[in-house]
């Protein structure tokens, strides 16, 4: 009787070589040294889950800690030993994984619920525009010498470990090290989010926007600046755009808005290249407007900010999705940052993507960046709606996915653009 020896995932044969099992030969939890109690395989690593077994095309990546069932376990001659195909499709090095006896469940950080919750119970700290010296220690901060310069848009945790008062000046100890108070901003996450469109939405309708954040929009009885008003508007109240006239919209009888001051969301054609039963999403960059549209149907709207002249107007596939990543400055921008924990990366061109945005409430308005910002709950929306879909336990997922077309007034049907295309203007911020 030939007997196999198991090290690690890694399978030997005690005897002939030529017994060894054949590329593609269905293997057994005993071939890995697995328990017979095994009810999943727990993710060790970032493990990459690729097309087929053995080849290099990936679809995707688990995330660590993520707990995944599987169809069937396969031989393979490469230094993985073993794959296993995952549901609801792909292949994981069995070297990357190992058996446990719990049911499959998504690792935290996989999991767009769970990301969510964790953004907006947050208060995060930024660094000022101006940047910041950082200090390992009080004696440190004492002798004025810094480990580090923190460079503006570098986002701290929200846990304060340690609190010290050097020469009257507060400091407060990060994951970087001591800051002045005085250096940081509190960045609390916006829980707002779009609506979804029904058979009774009466387009166009408009959000209201005023100049400021605590300001409210005045409604006047025509369409004037010197007209009475009638009433105000709360900060992106929602209204029915019935007509316009003399830069005034009429939301009602003998009610009227400066159109400078609503967000309107109109439908629009769907662009060429994308099919009658396809998911799309369209951006307006003059109103800060997504609408996302199942063929000719739209079925959410929402604000977004977009970028003073950086977000490029053009027509893309959503090729990457990341649940949640770390965004750091690339050597084209105009600006640094260092944001941590950015949920729901939707990606579509080299340097841009949809993307949920913590550090921000201005959505509606532009914010010199070049992405497209959501909110947290919006960027859950889409991320989950979008294409390539991102299975339970996932962090990212690669493939040709939902087209997005960006654009203006200027270019109301841009073209098909190529991923690599240079930025139109270098980018400012993400």
């Amino acid at each position: 009787m030939i007997r196999w020896l198991v090290v690690g995932t890694c399978l030997l044969v005690a005897g002939s070589v030529d017994a060894r099992p054949k590329p593609g030969a269905e293997l057994a939890l005993a071939d890995l040294a697995w328990p017979t109690t095994t009810h999943s395989a727990r993710a060790l690593t970032s493990a990459a889950v690729l097309r087929s077994a053995g080849q290099r095309t990936r679809l995707g990546k688990l995330a660590v800690g993520t707990r995944i069932a599987w169809k069937r376990i396969v031989a393979a001659s490469d230094r993985c030993g073993a794959y296993l195909e995952l549901e609801p499709r792909g292949w994981v090095c069995a070297k990357d994984l190992a058996p446990s006896d719990l049911p499959p469940v998504a690792a935290t950080q996989a999991d767009p619920a769970q990301i969510v919750d964790y953004i907006l119970a947050q208060t995060r700290f930024g660094v000022r525009p101006q940047g910041s010296p950082a200090y390992d220690s009080v004696a440190a901060i004492e002798r004025g010498r810094a480990t580090k310069q923190l460079v503006g848009w570098t986002f701290l945790n929200d846990t304060i470990a340690a609190v010290a008062v050097v020469g009257g000046s507060v400091f407060v100890k990060t994951i970087q090290g001591y800051v002045a108070v005085g250096n940081l901003m509190a960045r609390p996450a916006s829980d707002f989010e779009g609506l979804p469109i029904t058979a009774s939405t009466s387009w166009p309708f408009a959000w209201a926007m005023p100049d400021e954040r605590d300001a409210r929009v005045a409604v006047r009885s025509t369409p004037s600046a010197k007209a009475a008003q009638v009433r105000e508007l709360e900060r992106r109240a929602i209204v029915n755009v019935l007509e316009t006239k003399d830069r005034f919209a009429r939301i009602g009888d003998a009610e009227w808005v400066a159109v400078a001051e609503l967000r309107i969301a109109k439908s629009s054609p769907r662009p060429r290249g994308v099919r009658a039963d396809e998911r799309w999403l369209d951006v307006d960059l003059d109103q800060n407007v997504l609408v996302a549209y199942e063929g000719d149907k739209p079925v959410y709207a929402t604000l977004v900010s977009t970028g003073f002249g950086s977000t490029p107007t053009s027509l893309h596939r959503i090729v990457r999705k990341v649940a949640l990543t770390r965004l750091v400055s690339p050597a084209v921008a105009l600006g640094t940052w260092d944001v941590p924990d950015a949920p729901f990366w939707m990606e579509f061109r080299k340097y841009y993507a949809v993307h949920g945005a913590y550090w921000h409430d201005s959505f509606g308005k532009k914010r010199g960046h070049g992405c497209v910002n959501v909110s947290p709950r919006d960027g859950r929306q889409l991320f989950d709606w979008t294409y390539p879909q991102v299975p339970v336990g996932w962090q990212e997922a690669e493939g040709d996915g939902t087209p997005i077309r960006i654009r203006n007034r200027a270019v109301p049907d841009p073209p098909w653009t190529d991923y690599d295309t240079d930025p139109p203007v270098p980018i400012k911020a993400p």
